[in-house]
C-alpha cells in the first residue's frame, strides 16, 4: 500500500483518526504470528471448564473477569480510556504458575475443542486474516494421545475455515517446552515431521517453536531435533532472551570448543532461526549483520507485563509500554517486526488493542500500523502462494478501509 494514501486522511494518530483509533484499528486486516493455544483461552470459559471439572483454581492468579457499566469485558471494547490502565498485573512468574493450572481444566477432547473453535473466533473477530497458532502436543487422557491432540486442533482448523464465507487461513506451529526432557522434544520434533508428511495436514503444519519457562532447560539440548525439522522443511521460531542472560551455560555444558559462560543466546542466533519470540534482552554485541536481519514477534501487552513496565506508573499500559527495552529502537530502524498478542486470554489483550498501545505509545500514523501489518506477512511460514494471496488480500481492504474513511 502506498504510505501517502494514509497520510493524506490519518497523519498521525491524535488527528482526525483520534476519537475512534481503536474502532479503525480493529477493522483492518491483520496478521498473528505468535499465539499460544492454552494463552489464548477465555477467563469465562476457563472457569465454566473448572466448576465443570472440579478444579479449584489460584484465587491469587485466577478472578472473575470484570465488567464496565454496559456489563462487557475490558478490551473488548472501544472505550480507549478503559484500555489504558493494567488492572490484572502479571509477572513472569505469574504467568507460568497460570500455564500449569491451565491444562487442569483442559483435560479432554472436548475442552481441546472448545479453546480451539473459540481462540480462532476471537481472532477472526479483529479481522486476522493470517493466524499461526502454536501449541506444545499433550498427553490429555488415555483417550487423547500427542497425535490425537494435535489432530484435534488441526481438525477444528479445517472446520472453522470451511464454515466461513471469508475464512481466515489458520496455521499450526508445533512447539517444544524447554523445561520438559529432550525425549518429549525428539517425540514433537517426529510427531511434527510425520503429521507434515500426510496429505491432509501437509500445508497445515507449517514450524517448530522453543518455548516455556526461560530460566529453565537449555536450547542446546534440543538444538539437533530442531534441525532435524528444519531439514524435513519445518520453518523454526525460537523464543530469545526474555529474561536477562537467560539459559547462561555452565561449565558442565561447555564442550572444548565453546567457551566459559557461552550463553545461550548466542547460540540461537548462530542456529539461525526463521524468527526469534521476544527478543527482550538479546546484546547488541552478540548481532551478526546477517542476524540482524531475523524478524522478531513482539508482543507489546505481554512484555509490559511480565517485564512489569507499568508497576511504578500506576499501572498505564502506554507509559509501561515505553519503558520496552527495545521496541522503540525497533521502530525508529524498521527493524522487521511481527506484532502479536502471546496470551491474549491470560493478559487480557487481543490484536487491535496491540496495534492500539504501539499508536498511543510511540505516536505512530495509521500508515506505518498498515505498513507493519503488510511487512509481517514476509516473515509468515506458509508458501508462497499463500503469502501473496494474503498480501493482495490486505491490500485491498485496507484501500477500501480508507476509500470509506474517506467518504463519511
Amino acid at each position: 500500500m502506498r504510505e501517502t494514501d494514509f497520510k493524506r486522511k490519518y497523519d498521525n494518530s491524535n488527528g482526525p483518526l483520534a476519537s475512534s483509533l481503536y474502532s479503525f484499528l480493529q477493522k483492518i486486516p491483520k496478521v498473528e504470528l505468535h499465539a499460544h493455544l492454552n494463552g489464548c483461552i477465555r477467563p469465562d470459559t476457563l472457569f465454566a471448564l473448572a466448576e465443570e471439572k472440579g478444579v479449584t483454581l489460584s484465587s491469587h492468579h485466577f478472578q472473575p473477569a470484570k465488567k464496565n457499566e454496559n456489563n462487557q469485558n475490558r478490551y473488548h471494547t472501544d472505550d480507549e480510556d478503559a484500555l489504558l490502565y493494567n488492572v490484572q498485573p502479571r509477572s513472569l512468574h505469574d504467568c507460568f504458575d497460570m500455564f500449569a493450572e491451565i491444562p487442569r481444566c483442559v483435560s479432554d477432547v472436548t475442552s481441546l475443542r472448545r479453546i480451539t473453535f473459540e481462540a480462532l473466533h476471537d481472532f477472526a473477530a479483529h479481522n486476522v486474516l493470517y493466524l499461526e497458532l502454536r501449541t506444545t502436543p499433550k498427553v490429555l487422557n488415555a483417550e487423547c494421545d500427542k497425535r490425537q491432540y494435535l489432530e484435534t486442533v488441526l481438525g477444528v482448523m479445517n472446520e472453522f475455515e470451511q464454515s466461513r464465507t471469508r475464512p481466515m487461513t489458520c496455521r499450526l506451529i508445533v512447539a517444544i517446552d524447554r523445561s520438559l526432557s529432550e525425549q518429549e522434544a525428539c517425540e514433537n520434533v517426529e510427531l511434527a515431521i510425520d503429521l507434515r508428511k500426510s496429505t491432509l495436514y501437509a500445508d497445515r503444519i507449517v514450524g517448530m517453536d522453543l518455548g516455556g519457562n526461560p530460566t529453565r532447560g537449555d536450547f542446546r539440548i534440543v538444538r539437533p531435533h530442531l534441525e532435524r525439522a528444519r531439514q524435513a522443511g519445518l520453518r523454526i521460531t525460537l523464543h530469545c532472551g526474555e529474561v536477562a542472560d537467560s539459559g547462561a551455560m555452565t561449565s558442565d555444558h561447555d564442550d572444548e570448543s565453546s567457551p566459559p559462560k557461552y550463553s545461550e543466546t548466542q547460540a540461537m542466533l548462530e542456529f539461525g532461526p526463521d524468527r526469534l519470540g521476544h527478543a527482550l534482552f538479546v546484546p547488541n554485541t552478540l548481532w551478526s549483520s546477517q542476524q540482524r536481519h531475523i524478524p522478531v514477534e513482539t508482543c507489546p501487552m505481554s512484555n509490559v507485563m511480565t517485564l512489569e513496565l507499568a508497576q511504578h506508573v500506576r499501572g498505564h499500559l502506554i507509559e509501561g509500554l515505553q519503558q520496552h527495552p527495545q521496541l522503540r529502537e525497533w521502530l525508529d530502524t524498521q527493524y522487521p517486526l511481527a506484532i502479536g498478542t502471546d496470551d491474549p486470554g491470560v493478559f487480557d489483550t487481543n490484536p487491535t488493542k496491540e496495534l492500539w498501545l504501539l499508536c498511543r505509545a510511540f505516536d505512530l500514523n495509521v500508515s506505518m500500523i498498515c505498513r507493519l501489518v503488510e511487512q509481517s506477512v514476509e516473515y509468515a511460514f506458509c508458501d508462497e502462494t499463500t503469502k501473496r494471496r494474503l498480501q493482495k488480500d490486505i491490500h485491498e481492504q485496507m484501500l477500501l478501509l480508507l476509500q470509506s474513511n474517506r467518504d463519511k
